[in-house]
């Protein structure tokens, strides 16, 4: 009985400590997340396509597309990459509705109005300072931005003219599931905006789960806008889903800071392990045109 009795005092004494979502990280230890990073099934991923090469020249880099299709997240990633070369580069964001660009780094340049006539001359001063000073930029032109296209049509022949001035001009088209992402595309196209150097980055991020890569990009990968891009010198390229975006953004991290346990709070363990694994994917679908970046 006596024995009953410190069995009961044992089980009463104990406490279940209840779960705090909001406490997650507050004294979380340090684990190796390799183990748990998924691996890349080599036999499903697309070839990474391989562009001209651009060493050793400055680049202004443009980044289009409609909203929500992943234009930040790319930038983001190719600051991140150029930063951690300690390459030197300017970068703009013109976006006058989400300046999301230039929350996550200091020094990216805004224009000081959202008057499009007034955001166009600003672009265009942006781009021959650049020139000038023969140093690459990344430019982040915001969903919808009808900049870019305002000065192909009133400068015909403005990427050739450019390119002749010593700086390449590079595009990467952001594009979704649905066939209207394409519709930047074919606005600059008619412009005759054709740099040597453009691709259709397809964002696996907005498809829907449980789709495979054919299931929810057929409708655009079998569109005559993108099949005109691939047949006039563009490449495809694959921006992998990243599952702990939301984790990432709330802390307005870098991905590096956020895979390696540097945001306060700490990432978990599975959302490192999710970080890690989206930044490989992105190496390895990007290897092709590492020479495009700043």
């Amino acid at each position: 009985m006596a024995r009953d009795d410190a069995t009961r005092g044992a089980v009463t004494a104990a406490k279940v400590i209840p779960f705090d979502p909001s406490r997650l990280g507050d004294d979380q230890p340090q684990f190796d997340v390799n183990p748990f990073t998924p691996q890349r099934t080599d036999a499903n991923d697309p070839v990474p396509e391989t562009g001209i090469d651009l060493s050793g020249k400055p680049k202004v880099v443009f980044v289009a597309g409609r909203g929500k299709t992943g234009k930040t997240t790319l930038l983001r990633w190719a600051a991140e990459m150029a930063l951690a070369e300690s390459r030197a580069f300017l970068m703009a964001d013109i976006d006058p509705t989400n300046a999301s660009f230039a929350s996550y780094f200091r020094d990216v340049s805004r224009p000081n109005t959202d008057d499009p006539a007034g955001v166009t001359r600003w672009l265009q001063q942006f781009i021959e300072y650049a020139i000038q000073h023969r140093t690459s930029a990344l430019i982040d032109l915001g969903g919808g931005d009808t900049t870019l296209r305002t000065i192909a049509a009133e400068m015909p022949g403005f990427a050739d003219q450019v390119e002749a001035a010593g700086v390449s001009p590079v595009v990467f088209y952001l594009a979704g599931t649905q066939p209207e992402d394409l519709a930047p595309i074919a606005a600059l196209a008619a412009r005759n905006f054709h740099p040597a150097a453009r691709a259709i980055v397809l964002n696996e991020s907005v498809a829907e789960l449980g789709l495979n890569r054919q299931q929810a990009f057929g409708h655009v990968v079998r569109n005559r806008i993108f099949l005109d891009q691939m047949a006039t010198g563009a490449i495809c390229l694959w921006m992998p889903r990243l599952h702990a975006a939301a984790a990432v953004e709330i802390r307005r991290s870098s991905f590096a800071a956020a895979r390696d346990g540097r945001t306060d709070p700490p990432l978990g363990l599975f959302d490192r392990a999710r970080v890690k694994a989206w930044l490989e994917g992105m190496a390895h679908q990007f290897q092709g045109v590492r020479s495009w970046m700043a």
